[in-house]
């Protein structure tokens, strides 16, 4: 009997070895926009000559650049050694950086706080790498509070930078779901979310993680629609205001004021309405809202509505919107992106008939490992991405950022979890590589904000 079942598992073992051999030369399979990771055994062994350690970043040529003809451009000569700053190819139409730095030259006469957009996937879940982005931006220009958040979230214990809880009376709907799914509600996550009567959210600011996060002057309750409804405020647990929510087909928002610590919205009553979150903001000062989804690659940015977006832009401005994907496109044999980047460019530039006014920063997709010929090294596919990245920045018209080179380039992620600023899987960073990672983003953008003022006290034109 036990030689019969030792004979039996060791077939088992050969036909298995066999059939993932067999596999392994089998070309890479795609569905969609969506490839299907391809089985080689004999990846750790194979001398690859096309490894990573042989590509070089493409920068575009002078006369690439030259052919834009742009005006607007700040043309920073030198970069601040050990720095990667931020290439703003934008051109009259100023769609770059400088509407950012124009708000923050002006935001003590603005009337509402300069508010910056990162759109992402799950590298910045949780608010990692955003919430450290806040708290550096806001102890430079002022401001508080946590910004926008969705009405609820699968894990909300995950983020640090606000307490956020929600009854059960709640159903939401995103980008990613294969069924139910109505994009004329979708936002920037394509999160949105129907709510019955009794139906509540409460977010909380909170202390001891990151600073000016606790409390803020003003939280707003946005719902759209042509159904009605009442929503009640209670504010830190004593003040309490009720709004009557009119069907106007448009995005609504309600806001409250004061010293805000907590805030619970409560639907008293609904008949038809949508509803997509709630913020915590300072009145002044600079918000930095964080729109990540999990799997995301950027293009159902594409099908956001004309009247999504235009509404939304009314009612809750961006003077930047940061555009921050790519881990859900790199693979291991990917390395043409031509379609990819023909969508991101129509998403872009559907964003930017929609929001006028707001600028652009494309933002590369980061170190992101695999193991070849015993070592880890860069996927195949990411240095090309981010080659496809730099150029849908370029064909926008609009400012990008290479993260890729700013974290290190090649092997960085791997020198980030050896130091635990990175997990396992050699790709997502977390809170402490975030918090990282931001430093250099700030880094980047405030140097790039030095060199707008400068040139504004000189009586230039940026």
């Amino acid at each position: 009997m036990e030689r019969g079942y030792l004979h039996s598992v060791v077939w088992i073992v050969l036909v298995t070895l066999l059939a993932l051999l067999l596999l392994s030369w089998l070309p890479t399979l795609k569905v969609g926009d969506w490839q299907v990771r391809r089985v080689d055994l004999l990846a750790d062994l194979r001398n690859d000559s096309t490894s990573a350690h042989h590509e070089v970043i493409e920068e575009l040529t002078a006369d690439d650049v030259s052919a834009l003809q742009v005006s607007s451009r700040i043309v920073i000569d030198t970069c601040r050694a050990g720095m990667t700053c931020i290439d703003d190819m934008a051109d009259d139409s100023d769609r770059g950086m400088n509407a950012l730095y124009r708000a923050l030259e002006g935001r003590d006469t603005l009337g509402r706080p300069v508010r910056i957009a990162v759109l992402g996937d799950s590298y910045i879940e949780g608010d990692i790498l955003t919430a450290n982005l806040r708290q550096l931006l806001q102890e430079r220009y002022g401001g508080s509070g946590v910004g926008y958040v969705p009405m609820t979230c699968d894990a909300p214990g995950f983020r640090r930078s606000v307490k956020q809880r929600f009854n059960k009376m709640w159903k939401s709907h995103n980008a990613n779901d294969h069924s139910g799914y109505d994009q004329r509600w979708a936002n920037f996550t394509g999160h949105y979310f129907f709510g019955h009567s009794g139906a509540t959210m409460s977010l909380s600011g909170v202390s001891g993680y990151l600073s000016r996060l606790d409390t803020c002057q003003q939280s707003t309750f946005y719902c759209m629609g042509n159904g009605t409804g009442r929503v009640t405020a209670t504010v830190n647990g004593q003040q309490v205001q009720s709004f009557d929510l009119n069907p106007c087909g448009r995005v609504q928002a309600v806001t409250v004021n004061g010293r805000v610590g907590n805030v619970e919205w409560r639907l008293d009553h609904d008949n038809g309405l949508t509803y997509l979150g709630a913020s915590l903001d300072g009145d002044r000062g600079i918000v930095v809202d964080n729109y990540s989804l999990r799997a995301a690659s950027g293009q159902h940015l594409r099908s956001i509505s004309e009247q999504m977006l235009a509404d939304f832009d009314a009612v809750r401005h961006y003077d930047l919107v940061i555009v921050m994907y790519g881990l859900n496109v790199a693979g291991r044999q990917t390395s043409e992106f031509a379609t990819y980047r023909d969508r991101m460019v129509e998403a872009i530039e559907h964003m930017k008939r929609n929001m006028p006014g707001t600028g652009f920063l494309v933002v590369s997709v980061g170190d992101r490992e695999e193991k070849r010929g015993g070592a880890f090294r860069t996927m195949r596919g990411v240095i090309s991405l981010v080659n496809a990245q730099q150029r849908i920045a370029y064909d926008s018209r609009v400012a990008f950022w290479n993260l890729y080179t700013a974290m290190g380039g090649e092997g960085s992620i791997v020198r980030m979890v050896n130091q635990k600023q990175a997990n396992l899987d050699y790709t997502h960073i977390n809170f402490g590589g975030g918090a990282r990672l931001a430093q250099l983003l700030f880094d980047a953008i405030t140097w790039g904000h030095e060199q707008y003022h400068n040139q504004v006290e000189k009586g230039g034109h940026p």
